[in-house]
């Protein structure tokens, strides 16, 4: 066991020692979520919370970057130290391989025809794929100790440097801190290296030089405090959004200690959540930029030979993720599994394109999505 994980561990130990030797509470369950109090996360989730209870749902306490962090939630979920988390799928790629592969695909998301706003498309994407289309998935889920109910993405992610980034060769050499391995690949192809820290080490990462950029949405700007370490940023490219996240993922045990009523209301909730949050990362960036520029930080837009070079990447990388899924991870029909989400993408361009409020967003999640589950079955086998 390592250091961090036993620190986590001490650290949730008074919430653990709480629930052990007892039945899961219907009525009390614990939400961790690796953002800190008033990040554009929490202050969606507890919409989410209030959704649930609203709804005639369980009661919900939420715990911001107290009991775990980001990388801790999935196991921690795992072994029941929490009911309920904010689970960062890419972390732990082979856990959630199949799940994964939808989410590497999110650049296709800001190719092609281009939308407003392309996070909505891609969290009705992922989170059709997974719930509706993938069995492979929830299973995978499943075997993690946890129910799957939805995701969220974030606007376009662009490049938050001490450096700055114009073309591709202000690429070369530089070391980029990435979320997913898409991100990693696009780094690598224009002549960067790719460095996989947690987001909660990226403040310290930029501040001491150990990373040039991090490619990321402009909302960690506020959410994690990086406008205090960042002196550029690059808007353009790599383009994509980050959509590899379990919003509301819910331990088995919990789950199945719920009434079916409970159930509905939590699906119900979840496509609020899905949409809430999303959306938020749709406004968030706007007030994040706003607020750079009133600190003097450099705000580039990307020249057209990178915006060009990103965009040949992007078709050419959509083609190799089939076959690095199936080579690494043994995902089973891969080839297939991309055509669907290809095709998810597409589709919910067209469903999302005119939306402007929350509102419209969750009813459409919820008519398209989370109203086919059935809450009698789901996550109860």
């Amino acid at each position: 066991m390592n250091t961090s994980w036993k620190t986590a561990i001490k650290g949730a130990s008074i919430a653990a020692l709480m629930f052990a030797g007892q039945a899961v509470s219907a009525k009390d369950l614990t939400y961790a979520v690796g953002f800190p109090s008033g990040s554009t996360v929490v202050q969606s989730l507890e919409k989410f919370v209030a959704k649930v209870a609203e709804n005639g749902g369980p009661t919900i306490k939420l715990y911001p970057l107290s009991l775990l962090d980001l990388k801790q939630t999935g196991p921690g979920l795992r072994d029941h130290i929490v009911d309920m988390g904010y689970v960062i799928m890419p972390y732990h790629p082979a856990e959630y391989a199949n799940s994964n592969l939808g989410a590497d695909l999110n650049m296709l998301s800001t190719v092609g025809e281009r939308i407003d706003a392309p996070g909505f498309a891609m969290t009705g994407a992922l989170t059709e794929y997974i719930m509706l289309d993938c069995p492979e998935c929830t299973a995978e889920f499943a075997r993690e100790q946890q129910i799957y109910l939805g995701s969220i993405a974030t606007h376009d992610y662009a490049l938050l440097c001490t450096t700055p980034i114009r073309a591709v060769e202000d690429l070369k050499g530089k070391k980029l801190r990435v979320a997913s391995a898409n991100w990693g690949r696009w780094a690598e192809a224009m002549g960067a290296t790719r460095v996989s820290i947690s987001a909660n080490e990226t403040y310290e990462a930029l501040s001491q030089g150990l990373v040039d950029c991090t490619v990321v949405h402009p909302a960690d700007l506020l959410d994690l405090q990086l406008m205090d370490v960042t002196k550029h940023i690059t808007l353009g490219v790599p383009g994509g959004l980050f959509v590899g996240v379990g919003a509301a993922n819910t331990n088995i045990d919990a789950w199945r200690s719920l009434s079916t009523d409970e159930r509905v209301a939590m699906l119900k909730a979840a496509a609020f959540n899905s949409a809430e949050i999303t959306f938020n990362y749709y406004t968030r960036p706007m007030e994040a930029l706003a607020a750079a520029r009133e600190e003097g930080i450099d705000i580039i837009e990307a020249g057209p030979e990178l915006t060009e070079a990103t965009e040949t990447f992007v078709m050419e990388d959509a083609a190799l993720i089939s076959e690095l899924f199936t080579e690494t991870y043994g995902v089973d029909n891969a080839a297939e599994k991309v055509a669907t989400v290809r095709a998810l993408v597409e589709k919910w361009k067209g469903l999302t394109r005119d939306v402007k409020d929350v509102e419209t967003l969750a009813q459409i999640y919820e008519d398209e999505i989370f109203s086919k589950v059935d809450a009698t079955t789901y996550g109860m086998e």
